[in-house]
């Protein structure tokens, strides 16, 4: 046996670029290969903390953004007015979004279509990596919930034939990913996608010896994540803790990292499904993460030293001799 280990990939950087890839995919339909990198290149100049004011001055970083985000914004244009003329299939959330305005009483150019797709693509990279960063740290502090994910995944794939390992995952896969769930809600738990949500109430009530007067109120989930009445040593990391429980649940009184209500996060199921296949093919290597590997939370979770890890692969050497 050898082992060969890749360079240091930041899960962040990466899981950005993958998440754009897929999103493209299913937001367009297929894309030209040039036009597809060009996308995944403007991205990179998108960083983390891009709502943060700042100046636009030729050179800096928010000046390369905003030339970045005029760039994608062309690029799915060309492609989508490429798409109509040929008659070519566009992306079922594209032809979605276009059936519904075409049909509505309110019609919407293609320019405003694409808008609305880029922030689509804005709000779905902002807060994923970075939490798929958080949860890989705490998988890799905890060697015996990595055994445990490693112990899932390698069944998955033992169980499965050799004309369905050519066809990778599957929805059933997915579904049978019990402890990955586990792993997933409790990461949730304790980093949040976001710390905070604001909520307007419309007229003064009376929540037991607190009043709340109407107007703007400010919701901490951690409050609730954190509350020991509700969990039992809040501070660690225990999926085990989530066994028996329904793990299809995405919100309830105790866990709420998506929000809830009517502005419950649309791509709540979508983030747990890119989170589960991400661990999925990253317990087929042997890695690692640097324990000083950092974790703050601020408005979004920030990662002062980077989020690396080294991905290494046990392969067979055979013998030539022979």
């Amino acid at each position: 046996m050898k082992s060969s280990s890749s360079p240091l990939t930041s899960i962040n950087i990466g899981t950005a670029l993958i998440l754009i890839e897929c999103l493209a995919k299913k937001v367009m339909g297929e894309m030209e290969p040039e036009a597809a990198k060009a996308l995944t290149l403007c991205w990179s100049h998108f960083p983390k903390g891009w709502f943060r004011i700042s100046w636009n001055i030729p050179g800096n970083g928010v000046y390369r953004m905003m030339k970045a985000k005029k760039q994608m914004i062309n690029i799915l244009k060309e492609t989508v007015l490429k798409k109509r003329a040929s008659g070519e299939e566009l992306g079922e959330f594209f032809k979605t979004l276009l059936g519904e305005m075409e049909g509505g009483e309110e019609k919407i150019s293609v320019e405003s279509a694409i808008e609305f797709i880029f922030i689509f693509f804005l709000i779905a990279n902002e807060a994923t990596p970075s939490v798929l960063a958080a949860t890989v740290k705490l998988i890799s502090d905890n060697p015996k919930v990595m055994q445990e994910l490693k112990r899932e995944h390698e069944r998955i794939v033992r169980d499965k034939s050799e004309k369905e390992k050519k066809t990778g995952l599957t929805w059933e896969d997915y579904k049978s990913m019990t402890f990955t769930q586990m792993v997933i809600n409790e990461s949730l738990r304790i980093t949040s996608t976001a710390p905070t949500v604001l909520r307007i109430i419309d007229h003064e009530f009376q929540f037991g010896e607190y009043t709340i007067p109407a107007g703007w109120i400010f919701m901490g989930f951690p409050s609730v994540h954190f509350n020991p009445e509700k969990y039992d040593d809040p501070l660690a990391f225990n999926p085990w803790r989530w066994k028996e429980k329904d793990l299809t649940a995405i919100v309830s009184k105790t866990y709420i990292p998506f929000g809830a209500g009517s502005r419950l996060c649309l791509g709540a199921d979508f983030a747990k499904l890119l989170m589960a296949s991400f661990i999925h093919h990253l317990c087929r290597y042997r890695w690692s993460m640097k324990t000083e590997t950092t974790v703050l939370r601020r408005f979004i979770l920030m990662f002062p030293g980077g989020s690396d890890i080294q991905i290494s692969q046990d392969t067979v050497v055979e013998n030539s001799a022979g």
